[in-house]
């Protein structure tokens, strides 16, 4: 006789429904009103963005009005609430207005699917900005500080010219909230997006795959929804884990947020080092290393309570590898009676580069000359592929040392024909190109942005040093400026730049140049056809 089934599913399996399900209401909710006569998914993607305005700034003046004070550096509750729902209110009715008049394209290119997410992205940046400038957080004049603030808060990067100590609560928890919506949004960028460009995750057996985040479940909709519950169950452990350790319970809440996605942004201007807590840096450390971890990775780990899928995965052995090495010798370097704070300390300091979040207990510039150099490589490592850190992603490295080791031996062995592979999983040349042109490109836009910066006021360590970090979406830098200072000590140009350097990291720089061509193609060809040439009228025939 067959058993009986059971009557009910366990609850995570009744919570991932939910949240699958969800996704995918909200998806056929969105091509039911978004039926216009005008198809254009770019419009789309950059509609839906600046509607999300309306939703995100009620809750964060819902939580200025009710407990904003027990967080406000003033004390003060309500002092953002009605500026966030009048500008929420009109962004999002003037979006929706316009995104009834659109409507999705039936096929969508690679080339317009990277251009959308370079539009949303804008459009996001755009929504914190006037966040920014209704509230007064930034002057109304200062728009370039407003965009790179903005870009902060959207791309997970703790790098601002604000005092947090001096933001009403409700301006606190947009700014942290933003940021864990960024990592929220990164997700579906991991699914639909990243896989595209070569470097979308892990497969199940923890070698490289460009569709691995796609394995997790046959449509994408439940892939977004099961990594975004896990990254949400992430962020709630993180918050347990804050409240448990002595640290407030609202500031709990808001630093796991920012720890989850890896943003850093904190409510005081000494970021963790205010609560002098080994249990509250501990949590962090446990927090930001999980936040570099491949979230398709962990997630079949822990649905089929393998850990030893960790083991086996080449990019996570080396992930581990780099930090105890690095917090070793940062321990080394800076010197001190080697007891358990200054080792915790300095394995802080390690996942806080590698991880991208750029949370501080001792500033960068107070560490020594070798363990800066050691903490800035790191940040431009970065975490693993498919997770919420930045950075050039492990993966990375470790396929670029297999292509240069097959190279090395291709000078000695001319007709070597030999295919990349890590772990299990064999890496296609085009990967491999795509993987090369990413590096030549980020290399050519490091360049000049520190540059620019040191025409703005930094000298030429911070200059450089703050372009890696912006660009791997960290924030603190090295350099006399002060571990936090670079972008308060530039002008505007400074701050334009800065926030377009870390709108390039978190949305990879292949994608920007593919959304700039397209941007660029119609006048281009207008050009190339003569479009724009002066005309003569026809002669008449001779007769």
């Amino acid at each position: 006789m067959t058993p009986r089934p059971a009557r009910r599913a366990p609850q995570r399996q009744r919570i991932r429904h939910l949240v699958v399900r969800a996704v995918r209401a909200a998806d056929s909710a969105l091509h039911s009103w978004a039926r216009g006569p005008y198809e254009s998914t770019l419009a789309v993607a950059a509609l839906v963005v600046l509607a999300s305005a309306l939703p995100v700034f009620a809750a964060c003046a819902a939580f200025d009005w009710l407990v904003g004070g027990w967080v406000a550096g003033s004390g003060e509750s309500g002092s953002d609430a009605v500026a966030l729902l009048i500008s929420g209110g009109v962004i999002a009715v003037i979006a929706v207005g316009l995104l009834r008049l659109c409507r999705f394209e039936r096929r969508i290119t690679e080339r317009q699917a990277l251009t959308a997410l370079v539009l949303a992205s804008f459009a996001a940046v755009v929504v914190v900005a006037v966040a920014h400038l209704a509230t007064g957080a930034v002057e109304p004049t200062a728009l370039a500080t407003a965009f790179a603030e903005a870009a902060a808060a959207v791309t997970g990067t703790n790098s601002t010219t604000i005092v947090p100590d001096e933001l009403g609560g409700g301006m606190l928890a947009l700014r942290m909230t933003v940021q864990w919506l960024g990592g929220a949004a990164f997700i579906v960028v991991l699914v639909r997006v990243l896989p595209h460009l070569g470097v979308g995750g892990l497969d199940a057996d923890g070698g490289v795959a460009t569709r691995a985040a796609r394995r997790l479940a046959p449509r994408s909709a439940g892939t977004v929804g099961r990594l975004l519950l896990l990254y949400g169950a992430l962020t709630a452990a993180i918050a347990i884990g804050y409240a448990a350790a002595g640290m407030p319970l609202l500031d709990s809440g808001l630093h796991a947020l920012t720890t989850a996605s890896t943003g850093g942004f904190s409510t005081h201007a000494a970021s963790l080092a205010v609560y002098d807590s080994a249990a509250v840096e501990w949590v962090a450390i446990l927090g930001m290393a999980a936040g570099g971890v491949s979230l398709p990775l962990m997630f079949v780990a822990l649905r089929r309570r393998d850990p030893a899928r960790f083991v086996r995965s080449y990019e996570f052995r080396l992930y581990v590898t780099l930090i105890v090495l690095a917090a070793a010798g940062v321990t080394l370097w800076t010197g001190g009676d080697f007891g358990h704070d200054h080792l915790r300390r300095s394995l802080f300091s390690v996942t806080s580069a590698i991880s991208t979040t750029g949370f501080e207990v001792v500033p960068m510039v107070e560490l020594s000359a070798g363990s800066q150099a050691m903490l800035v490589m790191l940040m431009v490592v970065g975490g693993m592929s498919a997770s919420m850190a930045g950075g050039f992603k492990v993966v990375r490295v470790l396929t670029l040392a297999s292509y240069i080791g097959r190279e090395l031996r291709r000078a000695t062995q001319p007709s070597l024909a030999r295919r990349l592979h890590l772990g299990r999983s064999s890496i296609s040349e085009t990967t491999m190109s795509r993987i090369v042109g990413e590096t030549l490109l980020t290399a050519f836009v490091v360049i000049p942005a520190a540059a620019a910066f040191g025409a703005s006021g930094l000298d030429v360590v911070d200059a450089l040093t703050y372009a890696v970090s912006a660009l791997s979406n960290v924030g603190p830098a090295a350099g006399d400026a002060g571990s936090m200072e670079h972008l308060a000590a530039m002008g505007w140009l400074g701050h334009l730049i800065a926030g377009l350097l870390m709108l390039l990291g978190r949305m990879s720089v292949t994608a920007a140049l593919v959304a700039l061509s397209v941007a660029i193609y119609p006048v281009a060809s207008a050009v190339r056809h003569g479009y724009w040439t002066r005309r003569h009228p026809l002669r008449a025939p001779m007769r």
